[in-house]
């Protein structure tokens, strides 16, 4: 997606109604916190609530008021500016209760973005042909990426700086196995494009795959620095450094 959809739109009036309410009497009303989620696809929130007991719908109602609640102050007031407690307010919810899904207001970002992550990681996995060439399989995995922070890129920007020594919190393991499945996935396909001999590293595919995550995570960082990022541009400004990348670990002929 290159722009933002239903459900990011949605988050956006959420803003709107959270940056117009006086700052003593924040609170999104229930409706429209269960609507700017409901577009969400989400690994833990997938899952039919008709299956689920009163007392677990009621933990991911207030879990989902949350995540909704923190979007939309970010994208307000900014992550800096935002406090717990206006975010436990604009939720409907009681210190405690936002407390016990996240450790501080760092972890919030990662309890909004671990949903999301587990999501991104899935297409990264699914979305890549085996004919492509090897660039371009580098490409299909980074583009879900690119696309979800397209539409979010106030909350991205914040998300990237913080991540930064995020080993701590509730919502670190999440966040950082997530992290250890893309390496993986890009691992899987430097072993295939080793094996059909497209590329000849001195190295283990692992730390080829660590290569190629680190040029993504500069790269995306300066896409972001855009005042207004798009997909198309900045997977093009990563498929050129990738190819610079790849020269360097193509097969040397000899004449």
């Amino acid at each position: 997606m290159a722009m933002p959809n239903a459900s990011s739109a949605s988050r956006a009036a959420a803003g709107r109604r959270l940056s117009a309410a006086p700052g003593a009497a924040l609170v999104l009303d229930r409706a429209s916190l269960r609507a700017s989620d409901a577009g969400l696809v989400t690994t833990m929130n997938d899952m039919s609530e008709s299956g689920l007991g009163q007392r677990e719908r009621n933990k991911l109602e207030k879990r989902n008021r949350i995540k909704t609640a923190v979007r939309a102050l970010v994208q307000s007031k900014g992550f800096d500016e935002m406090t717990t407690r206006e975010i436990a307010r604009a939720a409907d919810v009681g210190l405690g209760t936002l407390f016990s899904y996240a450790t501080n207001k760092r972890d919030l970002l990662f309890l909004v973005f671990n949903d999301e992550q587990d999501r991104l990681v899935e297409a990264a996995y699914r979305d890549v042909a085996e004919d492509l060439p090897f660039v371009e399989q580098l490409v299909a995995v980074f583009r879900p990426f690119y696309e979800f922070f397209a539409a979010e890129p106030t909350f991205a920007r914040y998300l990237l700086r913080e991540l930064i020594f995020y080993e701590s919190g509730a919502q670190a393991t999440r966040f950082q196995q997530g992290r250890r499945r893309i390496v993986s996935r890009v691992e899987q396909l430097v072993v295939v494009a080793q094996k059909q001999g497209r590329i000849d590293a001195p190295e283990d595919a692992r730390t080829v795959a660590r290569l190629i995550f680190a040029v993504y995570q500069a790269e995306i960082r300066r896409w972001l620095l855009e005042a207004n990022p798009r997909p198309k541009q900045g997977l093009e400004a990563l498929r050129r450094v990738l190819k610079l990348v790849v020269r360097g670990l193509e097969p040397t002929t000899t004449a």
